[in-house]
């Protein structure tokens, strides 16, 4: 019993040391600070495709540098793990999870654009008669939930405490930029996930010297 408590807790420790890179915040980071343009898209009548290309960029770039970064500058220092089935099950059961919680939030967030952009609708679905501030203070409400505890979930499958904090950080995000309708807290949110990922980047690389060639094809 105890070798096999030795052994999850080595994994464990393992699989925590790949988050030490820093990438994982520089590209949640990146991706909030993306994000922070959705409310110029709905305010623009003139470039909302630009406005949505620019958001698609953001996302685009940043998860290719989370991938290069883990292939081109983490492996080569600290090698390549296998884990075990027990934590291929975790990061199944994750990947289903969020697929559903993603697809939920992406409806959530276009719908209330659509709506707040097209208030006839809104009229129509019965949302014009109650009161605006109690609408949006359950829709900041509903957006923070749905935020928060789905990085706190990746968090914990992952074992990335830092998790946490982000995941505490995004929903004070989302919160504030429905309730004041100011994209600013995305991006003070983005910021604030991504500074502490470019000081952990630069002490891994510091920390951890590339390997000479000969030492890496052995």
């Amino acid at each position: 019993m105890s070798d096999a408590l030795d052994l999850k807790n080595i994994e464990r420790k393992a699989f925590r040391s790949v988050h030490q890179d820093g990438l994982w915040d520089i590209c949640i980071g990146g991706v909030v600070l993306s994000y922070s343009v959705v409310p110029f898209i709905t305010d623009s009548e003139t470039f909302p495709i630009l406005g949505f290309g620019l958001m698609l960029a953001g996302l685009c770039l940043f998860n290719l540098f989370l991938w290069a970064g883990k292939k081109y500058i983490t492996t080569p220092r600290l090698g390549q793990v296998k884990f075990g089935p027990r934590r291929q099950r975790r990061k199944l059961t994750l990947v289903l999870v969020l697929s559903g919680i993603v697809l939920l939030q992406v409806i959530l967030l276009f719908g209330t654009i659509f709506l707040w952009s097209h208030p006839e609708w809104a009229a129509r679905l019965g949302f014009s008669g109650s009161d605006p501030d109690r609408e949006r203070l359950l829709v900041a409400v509903v957006g923070a939930l749905f935020v928060g505890p789905s990085m706190a979930m990746i968090a914990y499958f992952n074992d990335f405490t830092r998790g946490y904090y982000i995941a505490f950080i995004l929903s004070l995000a989302v919160f504030s930029w429905i309730w004041f309708d100011q994209p600013i807290y995305y991006v003070i949110a983005g910021l604030l996930i991504m500074i502490p990922g470019v000081v952990l980047f630069v002490r891994f690389l510091r920390e951890h010297p590339l390997p000479p060639a000969e030492a890496r094809h052995d």
